[in-house]
């Protein structure tokens, strides 16, 4: 596989998407302890990002070292099923082997919490040269279904044969990064989402928001991706 090639990996991370279908998974119990968590951006945050890809083998690939760039163009958006959606330019252009390419990235948090993402899904599907599901809205992050419990994120076929699962870990885990010119420790929680040939697994914190790190796991011929928040400004 090309760098250029195997960078596209990173790209999906920033593309991402996702369904309103937290609640789907039989495997939520009744009467669900929900997580408290509010994400909250402002126009003009900017999030820069250690990126490296993965091997086959699970190691980093030192030679495919980057930066990248997450900032925060717009909050308030409104489009169907939410009234406050979040528009994110991705930069991360070395990675997709050209300077003049950029990206933005859909984002919303439902009342309760729940993170969701346009077109993820889809995206990963395009990337792997698959049968591409519908774009929509996806959850990548159940906060009502509480700790331990999963929820369907959303499928990566039409015909919704083939769920992707999602689960958040029950005890955060502490981050060092330097927000605003000072360094800081402060917790985020762990989510898994799973489905037919990738894991990928994502930190978020709330206080002060932002995705942490983020990793695909690579699986028997593809390589992933990783990438690790070093500044928040």
């Amino acid at each position: 596989m090309t760098l250029t090639r195997a960078a596209r990996w990173v790209a999906f991370f920033f593309l991402s998407v996702f369904s309103l279908s937290c609640r789907e998974d039989a495997g939520v119990p009744a009467d669900p302890q929900p997580i408290p968590f509010s994400l909250r951006f402002s126009a003009g945050d900017t999030f820069l990002y250690d990126a490296v890809l993965i091997d086959v083998y699970g190691y980093t690939i030192p030679s495919t070292r980057s930066r990248a760039m997450w900032r925060i163009l717009s909050t308030g958006g409104s489009l169907p099923g939410f009234s406050d959606v979040i528009t994110i330019l991705d930069s991360a252009s070395v990675l997709r082997g050209t300077s003049a390419r950029v990206d933005t990235v859909l984002m919303a948090v439902n009342p309760s919490g729940d993170i969701y993402r346009y077109g993820l899904l889809a995206t990963i599907a395009r990337i792997r040269q698959q049968p591409v599901p519908p774009d929509q809205w996806e959850c990548i992050a159940a906060f009502s279904v509480g700790t331990g419990n999963s929820w369907i994120v959303g499928y990566q076929d039409g015909g919704r044969s083939q769920p992707v699962t999602g689960r958040i870990s029950g005890t955060p885990d502490m981050f060092s990064v330097k927000v605003k010119g000072q360094q800081t420790v402060f917790p985020g929680y762990r989510v898994d989402l799973s489905g037919v040939g990738f894991d990928y697994s994502y930190w978020v914190a709330d206080s002060p928001s932002a995705f942490l790190l983020l990793r695909l796991e690579p699986n028997d011929t593809e390589e992933g991706a990783q990438l690790t928040l070093s500044e928040i400004r």
